[in-house]
């Protein structure tokens, strides 16, 4: 993965020619022609690390898209919205069907109505290495067509607006991207979203092996609370796939592994509140465990404790 190695580059624009549209993405070879009535409106914006991309575009009108995505990667595309059908190379793509092209394919995208949507690229080592960790399979077949995953369109217009606010953010402040810590935070959110629609083909551990993994797992989330590991590095570190992963902690905990975490997240933070410092605030130890989003940080802790985080402390500090 290049991505961490070059700045984070921002395209942004508004176009009324098609051609301008298609020439405007970074490293992308692409030829548009309009298929749908009505003056053409378009709209990118486009967040390039290194060979991963996070972008979205709007267009107001149908378009037939032909080209190739950056070369030594593939390009997933989660619609927001469509008004007419999709077709993605001569077939229809139906309501919650992954868009997936590789650089060896022709994107062959048409859309017979207006469009928004996300698109992200990956470069093929990185998918490889998160299959092979996370789903058992042993490598991504770039020579074959690309494959088409269908999932529920909740799930697709769920993943699609993740993708959308995390693009918001960024494009504000992509100068946020540039130390050494954000940049690979962001990029393994990226390859979450997008790679955690690939379906499994690992064979599930027995039950004395997932509870062995489910010790290892409470054991090194508690250890690691301030820092805790992604999904793939919990893989990694309990040597399991991500499927065995959750049945686990499922059956251990009556919890996946995320919202596990986030539990005893809040309660560390519940427990240095309850016994201060005089230099304790809220809002720094909810950092400290990772909640950066207050208002969502108070909302789960009112929900697991009862109360406020401020009433916590405020009530610690008065006896």
């Amino acid at each position: 993965m290049n991505g961490s190695a070059s700045l984070p580059q921002v395209v942004e624009g508004r176009f009324e020619d098609i051609d301008a549209l298609a020439a405007s993405p970074l490293a992308w070879n692409l030829q548009y022609e309009q298929i749908g009535p009505g003056r053409f409106h378009g709209r990118l914006t486009q967040l390039v690390l290194g060979q991963l991309q996070l972008a979205r575009e709007t267009r107001s009108t149908g378009v037939l898209q032909r080209g190739a995505a950056p070369s030594g990667t593939w390009a997933f595309g989660l619609p927001l919205m469509t008004e007419g059908s999709l077709h993605i190379r001569r077939r229809p793509a139906p309501p919650g069907q992954l868009l997936v092209a590789t650089s060896r394919d022709d994107i062959g995208l048409t859309a017979t109505g207006a469009i928004d949507l996300m698109v992200v690229v990956l470069p093929t080592a990185r998918i490889n290495h998160w299959v092979q960790v996370r789903r058992g399979i042993e490598k991504v077949d770039v020579d074959l067509p690309s494959p088409r995953w269908q999932i529920p369109a909740t799930e697709m217009t769920r993943r699609a607006e993740a993708l959308s606010d995390l693009l918001q953010v960024l494009s504000v402040r992509p100068d946020a991207l540039w130390s050494d810590c954000s940049l690979p935070v962001v990029e393994a959110q990226i390859v979450e979203v997008i790679l955690g629609l690939i379906p499994s083909a690992e064979i599930i551990e027995p039950l004395h092996s997932r509870a062995r993994i489910a010790r290892a797992v409470l054991k090194l989330l508690l250890d690691r609370l301030d820092d805790p590991p992604s999904i793939t590095e919990l893989c990694l570190l309990v040597g399991a796939r991500e499927r065995t992963l959750y049945l686990s902690c499922v059956e251990a905990f009556g919890r996946p592994p995320l919202r596990l975490l986030a539990e005893l997240r809040l309660n560390a933070t519940h427990r240095v509140l309850q016994r201060p410092s005089e230099e304790t605030s809220v809002t720094a130890v909810a950092a400290q465990y990772g909640f950066n989003h207050f208002g969502r940080f108070s909302a789960a802790y009112r929900r697991q404790f009862g109360e406020l985080p401020s009433a916590t402390l405020t009530k610690t500090r008065g006896h």
